[in-house]
């Protein structure tokens, strides 16, 4: 079972929105398999992929009436997961107790989110986070495999100093110098990171916790990122190319470039992200950080301030 270790909620986007239609989509987060779906309003359901009835997976089933019928015996589940129907049994009534456990969901900014903490009210829970920057901005979008744990895929895109040697013949190649001085600006919902050139403040990264980043490469291009935990050695990364530019075609352009981009940068880190142990941050007690890992730094303290060793919080 995966292991985030929180002792704080939060909202975690785990899906794109355009993913999940009315069949159901089955995937792997937090070490564990869930099925996603929509019912007819549109609204995204979330609940764990296994049927209290047989264990069969619910993501091979369908979509029925506001319910998701298994493949296996066609025992039906609403949406806050509690069996409606047990064909098999005739008119018997359905026998209390068999459910599915089923998440809290959301959907904002093209993103299905779901809540991981206990909620004694929807009307308590915060709302999910977002940068606001972003607001009437067009994107290109692509995904990639990251062979590593969230927290160390994060802190690389959180780590100015490693561009001029991973991607020396890439992003690198514009970096005048390999020191590096940053300025962070802490807040509550996360921090900002300026990377200073002479007098200038060049460019920006945003993070917002948990696992939402923003990079401001120029006014007119940024690029972002959220980081959505599969299990403790993979990482789904989705991410997006943001510009105020839209014109016919402008769509497939910018799908186009982001792929490519996130590829060409990507692939330089996948195996220098992946070699780094121990994978989950909150184990590095032995590394020795520099003034130049100062967002990194920033990080950990962020993360260790939501996060407790050895305490787990499962969904």
């Amino acid at each position: 079972m995966f292991s985030m270790n929180c002792n704080t909620s939060h909202w975690y986007p785990v899906l794109r929105s355009r993913e999940l239609k009315r069949k159901p989509v089955g995937r792997t987060r937090f070490g564990s398999n869930f099925v996603f779906w929509r019912d007819s309003k549109g609204k995204a359901v979330a609940m764990h992929d296994r049927c209290a009835h047989r264990g069969a997976a619910l993501s091979l089933g369908r979509v029925r009436h506001d319910a998701i019928e298994c493949p296996f015996h066609g025992f039906c589940f609403n949406q806050a997961g509690l069996c409606i129907r047990t064909p098999a049994e005739g008119n018997r009534p359905v026998p209390e107790g068999i459910a599915v456990p089923a998440l809290i969901t959301t959907e904002q900014n093209g993103y299905v989110w779901v809540w991981r903490g206990p909620a004694d009210s929807l009307h308590q829970l915060p709302l999910p986070p977002q940068h606001d920057s972003l607001d009437n901005l067009y994107y290109g979008e692509a995904n990639s495999l990251w062979n590593a744990h969230f927290t160390r895929c994060i802190e690389n895109v959180c780590d100015f100093s490693h561009l001029s040697f991973v991607h020396s013949t890439t992003i690198g190649l514009f970096r005048r110098s390999p020191e590096t001085e940053i300025e962070i600006e802490e807040r509550p919902e996360g921090f900002r990171a300026w990377l200073i050139e002479g007098d200038n403040k060049s460019q920006y990264f945003e993070f917002l916790y948990p696992n939402l980043w923003l990079l401001r490469v120029q006014n007119s291009l940024l690029l972002s990122a959220v980081f959505v935990p599969v299990n403790e050695q993979v990482t789904e990364v989705y991410g997006r190319s943001y510009a105020k530019i839209h014109f016919p075609g402008s769509q497939v352009l910018m799908n186009w470039y982001t792929q490519l981009s996130q590829y060409l940068v990507f692939r330089e880190d996948w195996p220098i992200v992946s070699s780094q142990n121990p994978g989950d941050v909150n184990l590095a007690t032995t590394e020795r950080l520099m003034p130049s890992d100062s967002p990194v730094i920033a990080y950990r303290k962020m993360h260790r301030t939501f996060t407790q060793a050895g305490v787990t919080h499962d969904t």
